[in-house]
């Protein structure tokens, strides 16, 4: 069976779309804020409230999807996208913006859910790791061009030409949402949802991603002397999308506890280097090992829990493992916010060889 389909290219292209308008707001959205009249506290509610919302949402997304299909939701995700840049410019207020905001966190997580769940529907058994590879590379690669264009278009013309852009992005992606034909599935509701296969995978997720929220909230303040301190993102992009469908091809030859646990050693690696750097030299070589551990071991848990959760509860579990992923995120920004500068990165790499020594349990003993 092959995995590269008509079907599957236009899902994936549709997912850079949305996740291309997703991004475009990472640097551009606080500027926002205050620009509306806005407090540095008022950013970090506002770049919360969509973490929130879209976190609760996922297990109702999760359920929706299992029960009623995946394109319908996959559809209401993109278009909630499509909508919510024009409600952005209609919001003078932070309040006003605030309630936007948790609107578009329902969006990514109809779209987020619905979507993965249809990679794996998609993919043959004995390609999964390949075929969540390439999910995340198609996310990858908006990364690592929106909020460039994001931050030219505010500098150069205006946040009218962000929204506008980011509404261009998101309808395209709408409507190649359309032309995906969902696999047909039998809706078994008799058989009873397990745990078990998505609980690991989504503790472990968890512990990584609360270093990935450390890196994205403080890296500036711990780098600040270190010039073109930026480039870190740049190795750290480069090696994820280096690594991505070369290890979920490996994931689908030896195995997902043979690649989890060398991901997760060298993810804690990363931390502690990144921890003694004081020079560019350093910080790329933690970007490219961050980038190399933290990216064998996402597509690879996602490709594990769905070999082991039953077809009717695969959208659940999807669901309740991105959610981890987006705690962990909001969980590192708060907590190592209250840890002292220097101890941050050690912490993490501490953190991260809590999950080996949790996955090793679980599995070999």
């Amino acid at each position: 069976m092959p995995l590269y389909t008509k079907n599957m290219v236009i899902l994936l292209t549709s997912t850079c779309l949305f996740f291309s308008s997703f991004y475009l707001l990472l640097p551009t959205l606080p500027l926002y804020v205050t620009y509306i009249g806005g407090t540095q506290p008022d950013v970090g509610i506002i770049i919360g409230a969509f973490t929130l919302s879209s976190v609760l949402f996922r297990p109702i997304a999760g359920k929706f999807t299992d029960i009623h299909g995946r394109k319908s939701l996959l559809i209401v995700g993109a278009l909630i996208f499509f909508v919510s840049p024009f409600l952005y410019f209609l919001a003078a207020t932070v309040e006003l913006l605030l309630l936007v905001r948790i609107f578009h966190g329902i969006g990514i997580a109809a779209f987020a859910v619905s979507s993965v769940t249809m990679i794996a529907d998609m993919s043959p058994p004995d390609r999964r790791g390949e075929a969540f590879g390439a999910f995340g590379l198609s996310a990858m690669i908006a990364l690592t061009c929106s909020p460039a264009v994001g931050t030219w278009l505010l500098t150069n013309i205006s946040f009218t030409a962000v929204f506008s852009t980011e509404a261009v992005l998101a309808g395209s992606c709408v409507l190649l949402s359309f032309f995906v034909k969902e696999p047909v599935h039998t809706y078994n509701l008799e058989k009873k949802d397990t745990a078990k296969g998505w609980f690991l995978p989504s503790v472990i997720i968890f512990l990584c991603t609360i270093t990935y929220g450390s890196i994205v909230a403080f890296l500036p303040f711990f780098a600040q002397n270190v010039p073109d301190f930026g480039f870190y993102y740049t190795f750290y992009a480069l090696s994820s999308i280096a690594i991505r469908i070369p290890i979920g091809k490996v994931s689908d030859r030896i195995g997902r506890q043979k690649i989890v646990i060398p991901g997760l050693l060298t993810t804690s690696v990363s931390l502690m280097v990144l921890s003694q750097s004081h020079s560019i030299s350093f910080l790329a070589l933690s970007g490219i090992l961050y980038g190399l551990g933290f990216s064998s071991v996402y597509p690879t848990l996602t490709a594990l829990l769905v070999d082991r959760t039953p077809e009717n509860a695969r959208a659940r579990g999807l669901s309740y493992f991105t959610a981890s992923f987006d705690l962990g995120i909001a969980a590192g920004s708060v907590i190592f916010g209250l840890i002292p500068l220097l101890w941050i990165y050690p912490l993490g790499a501490v953190i991260v060889l809590s999950g080996v020594i949790f996955f090793f349990l679980a599995e070999y003993l």
